[in-house]
């Protein structure tokens, strides 16, 4: 038998070996899909890690969101976020970075709620929480919760706090304390 037809039969046998093990795989998990699927949490659709998701309106990127992990929910039409970071866009360019260590997206209204070691950039300056809320309707990050916003001269502290982000205007509400730095009257 000459080289030639020994090399031919060769690749011929390892062909249908390859077709062979790619039709048992192809079936042998394909009758394990219930099981993969048994696997998610109960009442999780989809789990994804390492999400970035970006929300346009009026064809305008208005926020990207970045998470460790997330986690469908269909019966309540939300999802979990774990380890997130948000940045919002404003009409001047700027941008507004938010950092939390779970969050809540609720997929009907695109509003959010962020818990956990919560803190919100803008500029110069910091803000930090234990939870707060994103109103997409409103534009605005809103809490309920004692906040600390410090700046280069500046720190503010308050039981509760609104960012408006269409006017970048900020209200501090609620036992408001005020230190500045270094300025002359």
């Amino acid at each position: 038998m000459s080289k030639v037809r020994i090399v031919l039969i060769s690749l011929i046998g390892m062909m249908f070996a390859g077709l062979g093990v790619g039709l048992f795989s192809y079936y042998h998990i394909r009758d394990k899909s219930d099981a993969l699927i048994s696997a998610l949490p109960g009442g999780a659709d989809v789990r994804l890690h390492h999400v970035h998701h970006v929300a346009t309106r009026d064809g305008k990127n208005e926020w990207v969101l970045d998470a460790e992990s997330a986690r469908y929910e269909k019966t309540e039409n939300k999802t979990v976020l774990k380890d997130l970071s948000a940045t919002f866009f404003l009409k001047d360019g700027k941008t507004v970075h938010l950092a939390g260590d779970k969050g809540v997206l609720l997929a009907d209204t695109k509003e959010m709620e962020v818990s956990g070691n919560v803190i919100v950039r803008s500029g110069s300056y910091e803000t930090t929480t234990d939870k707060l809320h994103y109103d997409y309707k409103n534009r605005s990050i809103s809490t309920s919760t004692p906040i600390l916003l410090t700046g280069k001269r500046v720190q503010i502290t308050g039981r509760s706090m609104v960012f408006y982000l269409n006017t970048e205007q900020i209200v501090v509400k609620g036992n408001v304390k005020a230190v500045f730095k270094g300025w002359k009257l």
